[in-house]
């Protein structure tokens, strides 16, 4: 197991912000997960995926930070009916491996930014679909280290929001294939020019900022109407495909973006008398 001190948090998220770190874990097995009882029981410690959806601080992060980038096992098609995978497999990989087995239904996870535990820990989703859609169970360490699997309906989910209050590490995901769905070798190249053109794929940023206040009513199109759509903070700017997304120049700063963030909600709420709640997480 890799361990490392006092490095940059930059690299280790999507939008390239952060200050220095206390000590990293990058556990490979079950049994480093086991030596880092102890630091998974405390309640500051950090899980981290892919590093999308998250930022740190300027000053830095100065508790554990335990990163599953190392920690890689196999997907494994159970039957007809369940697919099985780790959690730090990415979104990407799991849906192209899902494409190239003609499993369909998880074509929407193709372009999500982060590792599969990552979305199922706040319900990602795209496309009309979200992927507690499709969890039959999962595997997690619970707070106090123990090992649990829970089956989908023990879970409370909704729109971005899973109940983790006893659940520290997702382990690994047992899924659902929908047999009533056809295989369309089309849908994943569909779905991947639908965010291409509209999403800035290929820039710093962490995904979206803000949940959607509803089904019918999009954080992006609040922020446009707001006349929000060029608003910028030192290197933190609203992107010009997609408001609800903020982009890193390459010198944006943590501050920048809270500062950013402030600054959009405050002014929705001010017109429109609703509140942006943030997706993102800031240590």
């Amino acid at each position: 197991m890799d361990i490392i001190d006092k490095v940059s948090l930059k690299k280790f998220t999507t939008i390239r912000i952060g200050g220095r770190s206390s000590k990293i874990y990058f556990p490979e097995t079950l049994e480093d997960l086991e030596h880092l009882k102890s630091k998974i029981s405390l309640h500051k410690t950090i899980i981290l995926g892919k590093g999308s959806n998250i930022a740190f601080k300027d000053s830095g992060y100065k508790n554990s930070i335990i990163s599953l980038k190392h920690f890689r096992r196999p997907i494994r098609r159970i039957d007809d009916l369940q697919i099985t995978s780790f959690a730090s497999i990415s979104c990407a990989r799991f849906s192209k491996f899902c494409f190239k087995n003609k499993i369909p239904g998880f074509e929407f996870l193709h372009g999500i930014p982060g590792s599969l535990g990552g979305a199922i820990a706040m319900n990602a989703g795209a496309f009309g679909d979200e992927i507690w859609n499709h969890i039959d169970s999962v595997r997690c360490i619970l707070h106090d280290g123990a090992i649990k699997v829970y089956k989908n309906n023990n879970i409370k989910t909704s729109y971005r929001y899973v109940d983790r209050s006893k659940i520290k590490i997702f382990l690994n995901a047992t899924l659902n294939i929908n047999k009533e769905l056809k295989f369309n070798k089309l849908l994943l190249s569909k779905y991947s020019l639908q965010r291409s053109s509209s999403q800035p794929i290929r820039q710093w940023s962490s995904g979206c900022i803000f949940k959607n206040p509803s089904s019918k009513l999009a954080a992006s199109s609040l922020i446009e109407s707001a006349d929000l759509s060029k608003e910028r903070v030192g290197g933190i700017y609203v992107s010009r495909k997609h408001c609800n997304y903020l982009i890193n120049d390459g010198t944006g700063t943590c501050h920048d973006l809270e500062e950013l963030i402030s600054f959009i909600q405050d002014k929705i709420k001010t017109k429109y008398n609703i509140t942006l709640d943030r997706e993102i997480c800031i240590y």
